[in-house]
């Protein structure tokens, strides 16, 4: 079956049988609306399988494949690519028709290690951080985007409703100094350039020169990075 997906190629040395992942799918009582973990996915034969079922039954079955090889795109990823939408030279019908489906994936940017970014010894970048605390703040991921500034203000993003600004570099003594603070001239440019968009502002920064009591009706939600990444400085 893996031959077939590419084209006769092999690429994966012992590929597991897709009907033996069904068959362990539904010894384990899969039902039509579960998720799927597979933390070593390898070829991808789970995400074959479980599309394989949908397909069979109509079932709504979700999988999550974890993959830490370099080939998780090219041959991991690809095969469910290739499942999904048809395989032209495949003996069986279901797979020469495609599978149907959908699939997002994602790559893991830089670690970070909470305890070395607290103690200064390694701070992560600025794209790394805005991610980060782009998703924690309100559950977007950036993707493979690369979150940079857009402005001299630390703007790094913004929907319909929020602009999102980081006021950070990768260094303890700037962190420790006055150009990453939050004062009452830059609160005010900040809430300028949100409320002509008709937005709210959050700014990430290490410390404020101005209380959120004041910044609240300017439409600015402050969170101040953690002390211990610039204080131990």
């Amino acid at each position: 079956m893996m031959k077939s997906v590419f084209d006769g190629e092999r690429r994966f040395d012992f590929p597991k049988a897709v009907v033996l992942v069904e068959d362990v799918l539904r010894f384990a009582n899969v039902g039509p609306n579960d998720i799927v973990l597979d933390s070593f996915a390898g070829s991808g034969t789970t995400a074959h399988a479980v599309l394989a079922l949908n397909k069979e039954d109509g079932g709504n079955r979700k999988f999550i494949l974890v993959e830490c090889e370099d080939y998780a795109d090219t041959i991991t990823a690809e095969r469910v690519r290739r499942v999904i939408g048809g395989v032209p030279g495949s003996k069986n019908a279901a797979l020469r028709e495609g599978l149907g489906g959908s699939f997002a994936y994602c790559t893991l940017g830089e670690p970070m290690e909470i305890e070395e970014m607290l103690s200064g010894d390694a701070l992560p970048s600025y794209s790394a951080l805005a991610a980060y605390l782009l998703h924690t703040a309100s559950g977007v991921s950036a993707g493979g985007a690369e979150l940079e500034r857009r402005n001299d203000d630390g703007l790094f993003y913004g929907d319909g409703a929020t602009d999102y600004y980081l006021l950070y570099e990768p260094n303890v003594e700037w962190l420790c100094g006055n150009e990453g603070i939050l004062n009452e001239e830059r609160a005010r440019r900040i809430s300028a350039a949100s409320r002509e968009k008709g937005r709210r502002a959050i700014v990430f920064g290490p410390g404020k020169y101005i209380g959120q009591r004041d910044l609240t009706p300017m439409g600015i939600t402050f969170c101040q990075l953690p002390y211990e990444m610039h204080g131990s400085g």
